[in-house]
């Protein structure tokens, strides 16, 4: 029996899960395969094969962050990116895909004209594909639909208030705002209202790197100001720098720039909404919801849009 297989592709992370249950979360990241005793084992690598070539092999995810620590890219159309369709591919094959399988994405509000290119794109992908050592099986997707990031999450949400309700979906590159009008279990879309920000937290990650150079003459990679953005402090040289006020300083910021550029678009709207709604990966990493009285936090909102796209599809 076929099922939904849902994947939210994002800058920084890549979340699935399918209608069995299964769920997946692996970072946006693709690198060479290079064979080296550090690199035994199979978890970690995808194969590609298409009929008549020989396989190719790529570090993903974690393991490609290790072996060269660069992420994916910054660009709008990052389906046309050359690691797309291969971490696609995996991303499918560790759900499980199988040939008529329903598969269900999505897209920023703000680039909405992509929904078309990217299900045209997507049915064109195929290939034998292997992960982590597995047995390799053919991949192809016949079925394919496109959803609105941010805007789905409200299905999520039991017992909405009647009202105007507004969500942020707050991502690593953008922000989207999503707002409807709720009456009697019906959710209708106000499109003015609904838009991208080009915010997101890769701004926090920019705004450390700054501060580490200022602080130590040195320049730091995207990977590493991330981990001192997670953890406050690094050792840098044997020494102990301390960055925590300067990452609370840059948390603030981006969450206050991402709250008054929305509210100046939103106008009076914000002001009689019945409820606002926060997820995605910056939801609980920045303040956002200090400077929202009343906000809530969508449950593993890491994960929502995923799982309100299979929500989505299953009820159609």
């Amino acid at each position: 029996m076929s099922k939904v297989v849902s994947i939210d592709f994002g800058y920084r992370e890549i979340k699935g899960i399918n209608s069995d249950g299964l769920e997946i979360k692996f970072p946006t990241a693709l690198a060479p395969y290079v064979k080296h005793p550090m690199a035994e084992g199979m978890d970690g690598v995808v194969s590609i094969t298409k009929p008549g070539n020989e396989p190719e092999m790529y570090f993903y995810g974690q393991k490609a962050l290790e072996e060269t620590g660069v992420g994916f890219t910054t660009e709008k159309d990052k389906h046309l990116h050359p690691s797309h369709d291969i971490l696609m591919l995996a991303a499918a094959r560790k759900l499980e895909y199988e040939s008529g399988d329903i598969l269900v994405v999505g897209v920023p509000i703000g680039y909405a004209d992509q929904k078309v290119t990217l299900k045209a794109h997507l049915e064109r992908l195929y290939g034998d594909v292997s992960v982590d050592g597995g047995k390799p099986k053919r991949i192809s997707f016949n079925n394919v639909l496109v959803f609105r990031q941010g805007i789905v999450a409200f299905y999520l949400i039991p017992e909405l208030p009647n009202g105007t309700l507004i969500s942020f979906d707050i991502g690593e590159h953008t922000t989207d705002v999503s707002t409807v009008k709720f009456k009697n279990g019906e959710i209708e879309p106000i499109p003015s209202k609904c838009f991208s920000l080009e915010y997101g937290y890769s701004k926090v990650i920019e705004a450390v790197q700054k501060e580490f150079q200022s602080k130590t003459g040195a320049p730091v990679s995207a990977e590493q100001a991330r981990i001192i953005a997670e953890e406050g402090t690094a050792v840098y040289k044997l020494k102990k720098i301390d960055m925590t006020m300067e990452v609370l300083k840059a948390k603030e910021e981006i969450a206050r720039n991402i709250v008054d550029d929305a509210m100046k678009r939103l106008g009076e709207v914000a002001d009689f909404a019945a409820g606002f709604y926060l997820h995605g990966g910056g939801a609980e990493a920045l303040p956002i919801k200090e400077m929202i009285p009343g906000a809530v936090v969508i449950d593993n909102p890491q994960t929502a849009n995923a799982r309100a796209y299979l929500l989505l599809a299953m009820s159609e």
